[in-house]
């Protein structure tokens, strides 16, 4: 049969799209629109499968429709047709199989025109972009970024995972420099093409030209583009080697040709530039000016303001927004769809169900992409295109929490049928296909964002692997983080070094933890890990988090554990708990039972460490007799040329001690014998703690402007250090501003306080430091609020079962004297009441509240 004048023939058929006519055994019969559409379609298209999804764009544009709708429409074909004139592809499309005469190559182009997806297109002289885009927000750099590398190299790859706005960025740029180039700029969009050989038809029905198809199409194109200055191609990742053959030739072909890609992976091509797009910007604090002035704050603000007239960003719900930015990741797509869920659950409520992102956040515009109208599709469709090898590995990587190492990576991924090195191929490739992101630093990291996490647990839990795999991480997780011995071990020469392998793996070994003291855990793992984490967490001033842990593993201490572990547990909690949640009279408990059994197993190492702990709580408390005895004894036993290592540790608490105790003299030449050894033994938290208590004791003795020096000195240390922590520079900025209050520098002792507070909010808490802060407040008039910090001070030393020492009684001293020269002591003692019962709020309010005191 003969399809003429675009008319097509085929068995006892005749289609007539010029007339939306369809005649069977000469007879017109009754057809609806859709039915008549998704016929053409198949037939203009009849060389290749059509995906559902490509019909469904095709036959109904721009609107949200179900599957079966199509299923219903090829049911009624296939009755008038019959059932071999339309062949199904399980889980994939359809293709027309009935026989037709080969049409012309015209008429084909033509047909295909008629069935091609109404878009709204720029005047022809700039191409073919959509109008109406909206504003582009957080992308200023990006931006910038990819406009220089269009104008200096003429084959750009815009790389990145699906839904971080690729597309948006590239159609911003290319609609900036339509106006550059002589014939526009134009957007060839390669979602919903499948079939490799129809990738240069779809070129050329994007750029409204023909191809004569006499020869080979890519030539043909090349020939018909000629004049042509910029193409977008867009969405190219499940195409990329027919995408690349076919940049490849016609960048040779065609010298003024600039063409900008988007893709999930790069073409490897050697003229390709590539640039991999980042997620949008989120804010560490939420504090509304600077929050505002986020990429992701700015991008969900205004989408919620589009579906809620009247929304705007303030004090309410800033805290829920930053948290709904940094739970997606910033993540462009996810933050569009959490913001249509706005009208219906609130922000609030959205940032509460956030843990089923990939089931709540499933409403996306009618005019987006199919792929981009749930998360689910999005991630979908970027797993569909990873081999099955890549799958495996992609999902076992969901178990890791935060980002995670290679040599972790290759632990957990790895099984008898992918060994080690076979992980790192598929975790480069995961990267290049921007399902992992690779992050930045002189030690590669990688993680998946949070989305692809809740994705790849998905599918681990489909494959039956979660619980297994959840045993195994944790497992890999002890190995990980070997407990230390103070110098050498496991390759590493100083405790500085273990400390700065193991900490960024402190969200995996949280999420460890968690499944070992869980109802499926392993107890005995659980408490090794804890053991080891309470070293780690001390060393890297995270105490909070780090007693959380061991409260949680506490119970799974029993008869049957072994006595060594006992120890340490004991031991770690009592370390760990120094600074609060532990009080002195359960820590002093734990040392003594921790120091029994490392006495009676001989682990002299650890009953030194336990010693040392001993002698400072003593102090601390000042039962000095106690503290005296467990020095003595340390004493002796670092005097073993085995145990020279530990004599920094034992310097260091014996200064500790008898600078409670008063002896001043004594304590500077502890600390200035200690601090060579610490600093040679690599241990970062004792340096610190060193350098900080030789500087307090120049205060002490009078030489205030030593001690000054002495403060600045250690604050540009803590800036140079590696192993800087929140915690270090709490403490740092506090102490240096008390010895500014007492040399009279009272507003850079205010800077200072200011400069301390997100460490404290992040670690010690503010209350910590209160009995300085009471002494600036009263040098700078503010007298009820030195009394009310004095109430502070009273209540966190009680809580840390501390007495003063004799420099914070006389601090203590000074700060009542000024209060008392205005104020009756019944004043006085009712405002330290009141103060004893603020909380960190309050306490960080007074410590601000020294802004208004300083002059201007």
């Amino acid at each position: 049969m003969q399809a003429t004048e675009s008319v097509y023939r085929f068995d006892h058929a005749e289609l007539n799209p010029a007339s939306r006519e369809l005649r069977v055994g000469g007879e017109p019969v009754q057809l609806g629109a859709r039915a008549f559409d998704v016929l053409l379609a198949l037939v203009t298209h009849r060389e290749r499968m059509l995906t559902k999804n490509e019909l469904l764009d095709l036959v109904w544009p721009n609107l949200v429709v179900e599957e079966n709708n199509l299923q219903v429409q090829v049911s009624a074909l296939r009755k008038l047709l019959g059932a071999k004139a339309i062949v199904t592809v399980p889980g994939r499309g359809y293709r027309f199989a009935a026989a037709l005469d080969d049409a012309p190559a015209a008429d084909r182009t033509a047909a295909r025109a008629a069935v091609a997806p109404p878009s709204v297109a720029l005047p022809s002289e700039f191409g073919n972009l959509p109008v109406g885009l909206p504003p582009l927000l957080g992308r200023d750099q990006d931006l910038a970024q990819l406009r220089g590398l269009v104008r200096e190299h003429r084959l750009v790859s815009l790389l990145g995972a699906g839904g971080i706005g690729k597309t948006s960025l590239a159609l911003a740029l290319a609609r900036d420099l339509a106006h550059r180039f002589r014939d526009g700029a134009w957007m060839v969009e390669l979602a919903h093409v499948s079939d490799p050989g129809a990738v240069p038809g779809a070129v050329a029905r994007a750029l409204r030209i023909g191809l004569p198809g006499h020869a080979d199409p890519a030539r043909e194109l090349a020939e018909r583009l000629r004049g042509r200055e910029l193409l977008l191609l867009d969405n190219c990742e499940h195409l990329i080697e027919p995408v690349a053959a076919l940049v490849g030739q016609l960048g040779a072909a065609l010298p003024e040709l600039h063409i900008l890609v988007t893709s999930q992976e790069p073409l490897r091509l050697s003229a390709e530039r590539s640039m991999r797009l980042g997620t949008l910007a989120v804010p560490a604090d939420a504090e509304v000016a600077d929050a505002a002035a986020h990429g992701a704050v700015a991008l969900f603000a205004a989408r919620v303001a589009a579906v809620q007239p009247g929304f705007r960003l303030d004090a309410s719900n800033l805290e829920a927004v930053v948290a709904i930015c940094r739970a997606l990741d910033g993540m462009p797509l996810a933050l569009e769809l959490a913001a249509a869920r706005v009208p219906l659950l609130g922000v609030p409520g959205v940032r509460q169900h956030l843990g089923q992102r990939l089931r709540i956040l499933n409403n996306g515009a009618r005019d987006a992409p199919s792929r981009h109208r749930t998360l689910r599709a999005t991630l979908d469709w970027s797993h569909a295109l990873l081999s099955p090898l890549e799958r495996t590995v992609f999902r076992r990587l969901g178990v890791f929490v935060g980002g995670f190492g290679l040599e972790l990576a290759q632990q957990v991924a790895a099984d008898d049928g992918i060994d080690a090195w076979a992980v790192v191929d598929l975790l480069g490739n995961l990267i290049d296909k921007s399902m992992v992101v690779l992050e930045a630093g002189a030690t590669p990291r990688y993680r998946l964002l949070e989305s692809a996490r809740a994705y790849a647990r998905e599918q681990l839990e489909a494959a039956g692997e979660w619980e297994r795999l959840r045993a195994w991480h944790a497992r890999c997780m002890r190995a990980a983080i070997d407990r230390p011995e103070r110098a050498g071990c496991m390759g590493f020469e100083t405790m500085d070094q273990w400390v700065m392998t193991c900490i960024p793996e402190v969200d995996n070994l949280r999420s460890a933890i968690e499944w070992a003291c869980g109802e499926r855990g392993d107890p005995a793992l659980a408490l090794e890990l804890v053991n080891t984490a309470a070293v780690l967490m001390y060393q890297a001033g995270r105490y909070g988090e780090g007693v959380r842990w061991m409260r949680m593993a506490e119970p799974l201490v029993d008869a049957r554990t072994a006595p060594f572990v006992v120890a340490d547990f004991c031991g770690g909690l009592a370390m760990i708990g120094l600074h609060g949640g532990v009080n002195a009279q359960e820590r002093e408990k734990l040392l003594e039972r921790s120091r029994a059994i490392f006495e009676q197993e001989q682990a002299h190492g650890r009953l030194v460490i336990a010693l040392c702990m001993s002698a400072y709580v003593s102090a601390v408390t000042a039962d000095f007799e106690s503290a005296e005895r467990h020095l003595a004894q340390g004493r002796a036993l670092i005097e073993a040329p085995a145990m020279h290592g530990f004599r920094g540790l034992w310097l260091y608490n014996c200064g500790m001690v008898r600078r409670y105790q008063g002896r001043t003299e004594e304590a500077l030449a502890a600390f200035a014998q200690a601090l060579p050894l610490v600093r040679s033994g690599g241990d970062a938290r004792t340096r610190f703690y060193v350098l900080n208590n030789l500087a307090a004791l120049h205060q002490e003795i009078g030489h205030i402007d030593e001690a000054v020096d002495q403060f600045r000195a250690v604050i540009e240390h803590l800036r140079r250090s590696p192993l800087t922590d929140a915690q270090m520079l709490a403490f740092a900025h506090n102490w240096y501003a008390h010895a500014l209050t007492v040399q009279g520098s009272l507003a850079e002792a205010q800077a200072q306080v200011m400069l301390s507070l997100p460490q404290c909010r992040r670690t010690l808490g503010i209350r910590h430091f209160s009995g300085m802060l009471a002494l600036l407040a009263a040098r700078q008039g503010r007298l009820r609020d030195a009394a009310l910090l004095i109430g502070c001070d009273d209540a966190a030393r009680a809580r840390r079962g501390e007495v003063r020492s004799r420099a914070d009684t006389r601090m203590l001293e000074a700060t009542l004297a000024l209060v008392g020269v205005v104020h009756p002591p019944s004043e006085l003692a009712a405002w330290r009441l009141e103060g004893a019962g603020l909380d960190e709020d309050a306490a960080i309010g007074l410590a601000s509240a020294g802004l208004s005191a300083l002059p201007g």
